[in-house]
This record gives C-alpha cells, structure tokens and sequence, in this order.
C-alpha cells in the first residue's frame, strides 16, 4: 500500500512502468511506455451498464498528473508553472463494464515551446476502448502568462516518449 501512496519520483516511475505481462495481457504497442491497471469500478458505471465517458477522462487525469511528477512537472500551485487544458478530443471505441480490467496509458505526442500534445488510450483485454488526445500549455494560473517548458522537463519527456518537437 505504501508503494502506491509513495510520490517519489522513481516510485512514481516504477508505477507507471509498462510491465511486460500487462503489454501482453492487453496487447499493448511498444510506442506506448507510461500506463496503469485499473479495473471498471461501480461509480464508473452509468445507467447503461457501461463505464459513463466521465469515468474515462478522470483516468487519463490520473495517467496524466503521475506522468507529471515523472518528468519533473511540479504539483499544481497558482503561483508555479504548470499545465491548463486547452482542448480535449476524445473517441470512444468500446464499451467497458462494472470491474472490467483496464489498462491506461499517457504520452506526449509533440511539444512546441509553451505547450504540448498528450495523447491516453484506455485498453481492455481485446483492445484500445477509448483515444484521447490533449493540448496543453504551461502557464502561471494567478497570471494567465505562458511558460517555456524547462529544459529538463522537456528532456525527461523525450526521454520517456522520445516526442516530436515543433
């Protein structure tokens, strides 16, 4: 339990780790590194015995904010920079039920000098459920200023996504 409530950077990265057996077990592509195992949860089901789209968003959040500590972006302050959700494109592909296992996965698509592009999927055991694809820009919230991303942060991504810069 402590492993998953540990945020260290390594202990973060360790969580977010593709294994070689959930590659497998969802059959995974190889361009994909960063993801976590869930399982369709009951407040992830709506009144037609499906995950409800919300429930899809809140995990690619998830995905998205240990991605985050992974390559060096801060916990969110309004004072600091950090990213805002510009825009959001989301595709759903197949439906997901209560305690379905689910593999989620974030990555950085592409980066520019304020902004980036993430791109999630949310895979079942018979593959992808559901593409998202985000905008984001790296700016101060008590200011409305955009930031540069830093240059170890946009190391860290490459590192980990090998992105395409613009």
């Amino acid at each position: 339990m402590t492993e998953i409530l540990d945020t260290d950077i390594a202990a973060v990265r360790r969580r977010l780790t593709i294994s070689d057996a959930a590659r497998e077990a969802f059959a995974l592509p190889d361009d994909w590194r960063a993801g976590m195992a869930r399982v369709v949860e009951w407040s992830d089901v709506d009144a037609f015995a499906h995950a409800n789209h919300t429930a899809f968003l809140h995990w690619f959040e998830a995905a998205r904010n240990l991605y985050f500590v992974t390559v060096g972006i801060p916990r969110h302050a309004v004072d600091k920079p950090g990213p805002v959700m510009m825009s959001l494109n989301t595709r759903y592909l197949k439906p997901l039920a209560y305690h379905d296992p689910v593999f989620v996965t974030a990555r950085v698509k592409s980066m520019r000098r304020t902004s980036f592009v993430m791109e999630y999927a949310a895979w079942a055991k018979d593959g992808c459920a559901c593409t998202c694809e985000a905008l984001l820009v790296l700016m101060i919230n008590a200011t409305g200023a955009k930031v540069a991303i830093p240059d170890d942060v946009r190391a860290a991504i490459r590192a980990l996504d090998a992105a395409d810069e613009q």
